[in-house]
């Protein structure tokens, strides 16, 4: 079994098990999955069944653009990055040597294709959407062989994939099948920087002390120079204390307003996402992430409003649309993770908003903010030294959000024989 199919069966809380255990070189090397309704053979085709059985998790995507993103992804990283990289692994640990020619050629092609990677996640923490999916598995499983392999600097140059690399490798699925997966940080270009730094000290005050043996007359013809610099510099000085003056102090309000357009418009799109996964799946609940009020609680609320808010007849686009779902949305910052819950009046007599949260905050040491029927708020503060951090527990709530409903018997179950509640199939998400 490949690692890819291990952590995926992992989000799926699925046990993968192996007829012939410790036995690599079969006849036929092609991975076999075998359920109750026939056979899928193929990592790739068994990685993407494995994806769809939990659609609260979203391995595969939570909507069909997604879901073609999560495949397109994948696909790059099967053609475009490993065939390259593999190649390189392979000829580094002498499985198979390949000759200068062609790792030379590999090389440049590995670069090509991380750049890539690395331009996409500069503004993405995930390579599709907002939480972990196919694609990020897939492309770690490639990276973690490559890691352990070739030199440790090879993927230096690329500081987003390394920031996303750590991230995933920390989800405690992908560290159940991955390990303790180096590396982490950036490179040491500070301590490489300062001997040169250190040379051009010595350089830049060499011709000073050189100056200096000119004797007293080139001193003194010096100083009027000096004299009149400094003049210079107190009238830059006075200039630089008035420009000052004259700036503007950043408006605050201003900002919040530009901060809370974002918050609506990022809020209103989900809203609509959530809706299309509940008509798809029959979904009374959904629990999801968002980005833009970044561990703020009041943009939070905010945001949950923008997803429960109708529809305007006429609008060009639908924002919102999702108020008769319940829902639970958590956002990362630095500090804290927020939490807001919400139960529509309609589903009140079935699930308490209180409960549901404080059940979701117990295993991470949260706290209920506030609380009301219909919306209640928390928060988990970030703390160091007992290993939470918002972005590393963000999708470990989600689950424990979801498992809580399940025992309510208002989520779909794992256990549950209805194939089309459970299961993504090609209908529902097309390559």
């Amino acid at each position: 079994m490949t690692q890819t199919l291990k952590i995926c069966a992992k989000y799926a809380e699925l046990e993968l098990g192996n007829d012939q255990p410790g036995n690599d070189k079969t006849e036929n090397p092609i991975p076999v999955l075998e359920t109750d309704q026939g056979c899928i053979f193929s990592t790739n085709a068994i990685a993407r069944y494995l994806a769809g059985i939990r659609r609260d998790v979203g391995l595969a995507g939570q909507n069909l653009l997604e879901a073609g993103t999560v495949d397109s992804w994948v696909e790059y990283s099967v053609h475009q990055l490993e065939v390259p990289l593999m190649t390189w692994v392979l000829d580094v640990t002498g499985e198979q040597k390949c000759g200068d020619a062609v790792v030379k050629m590999a090389k440049a092609d590995t670069d090509k294709a991380l750049s890539v990677l690395n331009n996409h996640l500069l503004h993405c923490t995930y390579m599709v959407g907002h939480r972990m999916t196919l694609a990020d598995v897939r492309i770690t499983c490639a990276l973690n062989a490559a890691f352990k392999a070739l030199p440790k600097d090879f993927c230096q140059a690329c500081p987003n994939i390394l920031r996303w690399y750590n991230l995933c490798t920390a989800q405690p699925q992908v560290a159940a099948v991955l390990g303790a997966a180096a590396p982490s940080g950036g490179g040491k270009k500070g301590t490489e920087a300062k001997p040169k730094a250190e040379a051009k000290a010595k350089a830049d005050a060499k011709p000073k002390a050189e100056a200096k043996k000119g004797g007293d007359k080139k001193k003194e013809e010096a100083k009027p120079k000096a004299e009149a610099k400094k003049g210079g510099d107190k009238k830059k000085g006075d200039k630089k204390e008035e420009k000052k003056e004259e700036e503007k102090p950043v408006d605050a309000a201003e900002e919040y307003k530009k901060k809370l357009k974002k918050v609506l418009k990022e809020g209103g799109k989900r809203g609509v996402e959530i809706e299309g996964a509940g008509d798809m799946g029959g979904l009374r609940f959904f629990s999801t992430s968002v980005d833009e009020p970044q561990g703020d609680l009041d943009l939070l609320v905010k945001c949950v409003e923008a997803m429960n808010a109708e529809a305007i007849p006429g609008e060009e686009e639908r924002k919102g649309c999702s108020g008769h779902m319940g829902k639970m949305v958590f956002s990362a910052g630095t500090e804290q993770l927020a939490v807001c819950a919400y139960v529509p009046a309609v589903e009140q007599p079935n699930l308490s908003c209180e409960e549901w949260l404080k059940a979701t905050l117990a295993n991470f040491q949260g706290k209920v903010v506030s609380a009301d029927k219909t919306y209640c708020t928390g928060t988990v503060q970030a703390n160091g030294d007992k290993g939470i951090f918002p972005l590393k527990i963000r999708e470990p709530m989600i689950l424990e959000a979801n498992n809580f409903l399940r025992k309510k018997g208002l989520f779909p179950d794992n256990d549950s024989d209805d194939d089309d509640e459970m299961v993504f199939g090609d209908d529902d998400f097309p390559s």
